[in-house]
């Protein structure tokens, strides 16, 4: 059987290695839940950026694999009030005096499940945020998720379900700051977006929409080089139907990446620090930077909130495909 799961040591810290005939990976529980490798086997070609030591992923954990953003991005001032509560998160990015992409991407997670079958392969973990004092000072609600990774076939599945066990509402929202390995040089970028958030000095959205300049090369696939990126997209999947996707070409090695998501997905960061690092971040994210603290329609910015006893999972996949150009 092409299948297996099995725990091993990456770079000094317990892991679960994971694969089939097409894709293998490691997680780590450790290190927020990351998936920190994802391989292509066909080309050998390794998909997500790796730390090359433990000490270099602990300096910047965002930008290795895929780490779990609850909530992503930016809160100014790490404040904000949902009914009736004023809620203060640490100040992380004390330059721009913003909260920045929460309290998981570090922490320590349970690994619920490790299962193979003859058709996939499945890791789950699952993290309370209740058990945390650090986090329930800052967000005191008894908020459990779960992820779940499953390798089927040449497609890396990612469902995260959020659960409120607690006896109050809370807002929430989840992304995934996925650090792809991307030789500019030689690769091409899409996503299915025609608008993007205007930012003001912060990186925290105004509150207006604007076109996307060169809209149908970000469609069909535009080079980067050249171009620095952080830039906040709004999924053209609200409109229009269809995918909500970023696809990465790989052109020097035939391979192409299709990152979906659904449609509680309605974001998308891209970020490549100053377009020279050798990596390219699309992340797709349910709600919008400093959604909490917008005065516009939760339909809008994807903010969204869990009653007492509900649950949700959002849907994300990982797809990689040889000789498409």
């Amino acid at each position: 059987m092409a299948n297996f799961i099995e725990n091993i040591t990456y770079l000094g810290i317990p892991a679960i290695k994971a694969g089939n005939e097409h894709l293998e990976m490691i997680v780590v529980p450790e290190w927020g839940s990351n998936v920190i490798s994802l391989v292509d086997k066909a080309t050998k070609i390794q998909l997500l950026r790796e730390p090359e030591t433990a000490e270099s992923f602990h300096d910047t954990p965002t930008l290795y694999g895929i780490p779990i953003l609850f909530p992503p991005n930016r809160i100014s001032d790490g404040t904000f009030s949902f009914r009736g509560r004023t809620y203060h998160f640490d100040i992380n990015e004390k330059e721009k005096h913003n909260h920045l992409h929460g309290f998981l991407y570090h922490e320590k997670w349970d690994v619920v499940t490790m299962r193979q079958t003859d058709e996939d392969v499945i890791v789950e973990t699952e993290i309370d945020l209740s058990e945390l004092p650090h986090v329930y000072k800052q967000f005191p609600h008894h908020a459990v998720v779960r992820m779940t990774y499953t390798l089927k076939g040449n497609t890396l599945f990612k469902y995260a379900t959020v659960m409120n066990k607690g006896k109050e509402a809370f807002p929430w929202g989840i992304g995934y700051h996925t650090t792809f390995v991307f030789p500019a040089e030689s690769s091409l970028f899409s996503l299915t977006a025609d608008q993007q958030w205007e930012l003001d000095e912060r990186l925290l959205p105004t509150g207006k929409l604007m076109d996307v300049k060169n809209k149908e090369a970000l469609h069909e696939g535009m080079d980067v080089r050249h171009k620095q990126l952080d830039d906040v997209f709004l999924s053209a999947y609200q409109k229009k139907g269809g995918e909500n996707q970023a696809v990465i070409y790989h052109q020097h090695a035939h391979i192409s990446i299709s990152y979906k998501a659904d449609e509680q997905f309605k974001h998308w960061v891209v970020y490549n620090a100053d377009g020279k690092q050798g990596y390219l971040c699309p992340e797709p994210y349910t709600w919008v930077t400093n959604a909490v603290n917008l005065d516009l329609p939760s339909s809008l910015t994807g903010l969204q909130v869990l009653e007492p006893g509900e649950k949700t999972t959002a849907k994300s996949s990982i797809t990689i495909e040889l000789n498409h150009q």
